[in-house]
């Protein structure tokens, strides 16, 4: 019995592949399409591409996932149609397109096949593809929306912030705690327009709200491109005085003498955190989506220094290199260095041929289809970049919630995304 999409996705998650640690599924992806009879290449980036022998699309997704939770050990489950993983990200970004692919593949159609290394830490396997991609059309299974036809995407840059910090012998009278925040987390572009709850932002908060206590230590966050879930501080209060807090996302436990000194810029670090402005920028009211946004990713102050990530996206290149330059500033007025890195341009929004001929296939299986544009980062940005003339949409399932463990994937929308693509190669087969 042929093996479907499905099956090959649960096949997937039982194959670790973080970000960074693909080496076995990519070794998988080799082995598989060269199995099927496709002429198999691989580039120093980890790029996959599986040809075939008189392509007109190529079909491209990345195999790298963010690991959250108990991933990558990923245990599945199926509820009222919908697929999760028990206290973990799924993968299902972009893992089912991945399967839909690897699906296609066992059939033996007439297309390339292009599987991406290393997108959710910078589009790294995209910006160093060597690679050729030799059809004049270019389908994306990496879109997360069932029923929209993407033609643009966000342009993105992260920014990593460092200054050193002085530390001072702690009063002996007092007491040290742990503070810990938890948070629901969430996709740092996807989810940014949610007003979703970010973990540093509401520990700093309890810290700012109690005058009299001194920081030894701050760690938060999980990934540059995830809106954190957890945070946690070691603060000492005087003798007599115990933390005070109104916010119900950060726990408040006594804990023994961490034998740390604290910072004597601890509480303008705390300040600078809580107020930062975490999130949306500016609104694109044609698009209905995010002009500008950014994450406030991860800190950590330990030792003698304290870092700081952010992850700054936008729809337009020029508005990407404003938003940057502006972060880089404030925090560079407050004392730290600051250096970029993971730039990405925006895909500017442009309906072309191929694009019409998706949406016209995609109208059969859904008639209320539609152009979108996305606030995150898709590969298209840099393969619209490179390469001109290709024409270039991005379709997918249903995914909600990526980059949390609260990620889940639409099963009906999977089936339904399959059979579009199957329709486009068809009629581009026989043109």
């Amino acid at each position: 019995m042929e093996k479907g999409w499905m099956e090959i996705f649960l096949e997937l998650t039982k194959i670790p592949h973080c970000s960074g640690e693909t080496e076995a599924l990519r070794n998988y992806l080799a082995d598989f399409t060269r199995k099927h009879g496709y002429r198999v290449e691989i580039d120093g980036a980890g790029n996959v591409m599986a040809y075939g022998k008189k392509s007109a699309l190529t079909l491209q997704s990345h195999y790298d996932m963010v690991c959250i939770g108990r991933a990558p050990r990923i245990e599945t489950v199926i509820e009222k149609g919908w697929m999760r993983a028990v206290e973990s990200s799924l993968g299902a970004d972009n893992g089912m397109g991945v399967a839909m692919m690897l699906h296609l593949v066992r059939k033996g159609v007439n297309a390339d096949f292009l599987f991406t290394n290393d997108e959710e830490i910078g589009l790294i396997g995209a910006g160093a593809l060597e690679l050729e991609i030799r059809t004049p059309c270019l389908l994306n299974l990496d879109s997360e929306e069932l029923g929209k036809v993407y033609i643009g995407c966000a342009g993105g840059e992260d920014i990593h912030c460092r200054a050193e910090i002085r530390r001072v012998e702690t009063p002996e009278k007092g007491g040290w705690y742990t503070l810990t925040a938890e948070a629901p987390g969430g996709h740092s572009g996807v989810n940014i327009a949610e007003a979703i709850p970010n973990a540093i932002t509401e520990l700093a908060s309890v810290m700012v709200a109690n005058s009299r206590m001194k920081i030894g230590t701050i760690e938060g966050g999980e990934r540059i491109n995830a809106i954190p879930r957890h945070a946690k501080a070691s603060v000492w209060m005087p003798e007599g005085k115990e933390p005070l807090s109104r916010n119900p996302r950060v726990r408040i436990e006594r804990c023994e003498n961490p034998e740390l000194p604290t910072v004597v810029e601890g509480r303008d670090v705390a300040r600078a955190l809580f107020g930062f402005a975490h999130g949306v920028r500016a609104w694109n009211r044609e698009l209905d989506l995010p002009q500008s946004s950014v994450n406030l990713a991860e800190v950590s102050l330990k030792e003698k220094e304290v870092r700081i990530a952010l992850s700054a996206r936008s729809m337009a290149n020029e508005d990407l290199e404003r938003l940057v330059a502006q972060n880089v500033a404030g925090w560079e007025a407050l004392g730290f260095e600051c250096r970029t890195e993971g730039k990405y341009p925006a895909w500017e929004p442009e309906i072309n041929a191929f694009g019409e001929r998706v949406l016209e296939h995609y109208r059969k299986v859904d008639p209320e289809a539609s152009y979108a544009a996305i606030h995150a980062g898709l590969e298209c940005a840099l393969f619209a970049d490179r390469f001109p003339h290709l024409q270039i949409v991005s379709i997918g399932p249903t995914i909600l919630d990526p980059h949390s463990d609260r990620e889940r994937v639409d099963l009906e929308s999977v089936e339904k995304v399959m059979n579009v693509v199957e329709a486009v190669i068809a009629d581009l087969s026989s043109i």
